[in-house]
């Protein structure tokens, strides 16, 4: 089960490392917008490199739990144990980057509803 909340709590504690630690100045990026840019993003990786290496562990993921359960179900994997524990861990990873998913798309709502 450690191996379920590991890889959950390291989606979601690389989310809000990126969050906590950004740092945005809008005047510094309006002195001279791509210098500013440049040294952001190779200084420290961007929030969108964090979601897509998220999103590409939660494929990959969603593939190992497959590739158990076709072992499984062919004779190649005895182990049900171990195949209900990758399977477990993919569905975690999966609702928590849906759920991150909808906090983003209600913030994005929330923000456009604003008067302008």
């Amino acid at each position: 089960m450690s191996g379920i909340s590991s890889s959950t709590s390291r989606f979601g504690a690389d989310l809000l490392s990126e969050l906590s630690t950004s740092n945005f100045k809008p005047k510094q990026l309006s002195r001279n917008l791509s210098d500013g840019l440049k040294k952001n993003s190779e200084a420290t990786p961007s929030f969108s490199d964090h979601l897509e290496n998220s999103i590409k562990s939660v494929n990959a993921d969603q593939k190992l739990a497959d590739q158990k359960a076709t072992d499984l179900a062919t004779g190649k994997e005895t182990n049900i144990h171990e195949t209900m524990l990758t399977a477990s861990n993919a569905e975690l990873t999966f609702n928590l980057m849906v759920q991150v998913r909808n906090k983003a798309l209600e913030a994005y709502q929330e923000i456009m509803r604003m008067p302008v």
